[in-house]
């Protein structure tokens, strides 16, 4: 659990695998139906975080079972690691106990060959992960990540606080439409009415998540029927928010 290769590649590598969904259901939403030309519409008030990834990763690590300043350094190893991006990855050459190299994985970087019991699948989900990250903590403390023991992840213990310390204790995640202003509706599908836009790259909260119209992501080139309540009877297709997984990071509505 070391260094991560933060490139698009890297993610597109891990992520491509189970994102893209064959076939065009009958109740999917047209391509780039939830995205309308910047400044067609006046956007609705959402709340801003400041460091959206500390907020993010504080969720998962709470629920894993962390408390006092253990969930901060929890957080802030995850952000040393990872910057807590649910689809890292950093590739480790050949050593006595893996001599075919290995993968650290995920938002906690779990090691593919010394932790071969956590599956891709739960490797690569934030909360999956925080827990099995939680289960070798317990086992071995602090010291099997490279970041807490070269004290790395001292660089973003103030961040990691703040992230813990957020009196809205949701999750936050960043609108990504290529450009274009996101559709905010009045329920989790398109067949509810549009109530307002956000602007791209807007920090939202997610303040919990739901299943609705399947929407095809242009930007993300996947179809997900995930959608994001944002506020009160205010929701959006999680398809156009970066939240750093493709699954839901967020309670279910």
């Amino acid at each position: 659990m070391g260094r991560v290769i933060r490139t698009v590649a890297a993610l597109v590598a891990v992520l491509g695998l189970n994102l893209t969904v064959a076939g065009v259901p009958a109740a999917a939403s047209p391509a780039g139906a939830e995205t309308v030309a910047a400044g067609t519409r006046t956007g609705v008030g959402v709340g801003v975080q400041a460091s959206a990834r500390s907020v993010r990763c504080a969720q998962p690590a709470r629920a894993a079972g962390w408390t006092g300043e253990n969930l901060v350094v929890a957080v802030a190893v995850a952000l040393a690691e990872s910057w807590c991006t649910a689809g890292a990855q950093n590739r480790n050459g050949p050593t006595a106990g893996c001599p075919n190299g290995s993968l650290d994985r995920g938002g906690w970087q779990i090691n593919n060959c010394y932790h071969a019991w956590v599956s891709d699948a739960c490797a690569y989900e934030l909360y999956c992960n925080a827990r099995a990250a939680h289960d070798i903590w317990g086992w071995s403390g602090w010291t099997a990540w490279a970041t807490y023991t070269n004290g790395a992840y001292r660089n973003y213990l103030a961040e990691a606080r703040e992230g813990v310390g957020n009196p809205g204790g949701g999750v936050y995640g960043t609108v990504n439409t290529g450009g274009d202003a996101l559709n905010v509706r009045s329920g989790p599908g398109t067949s509810h009415a549009v109530i307002g836009t956000v602007a791209h790259g807007a920090t939202v909260q997610i303040i919990c998540q739901t299943r609705g119209t399947r929407v095809w992501s242009d930007v993300y080139q996947y179809w997900t029927d995930i959608w994001d309540k944002i506020g009160d009877g205010r929701y959006v297709s999680d398809g156009f928010v970066h939240t750093g997984s493709s699954g839901t990071v967020a309670p279910n509505c």
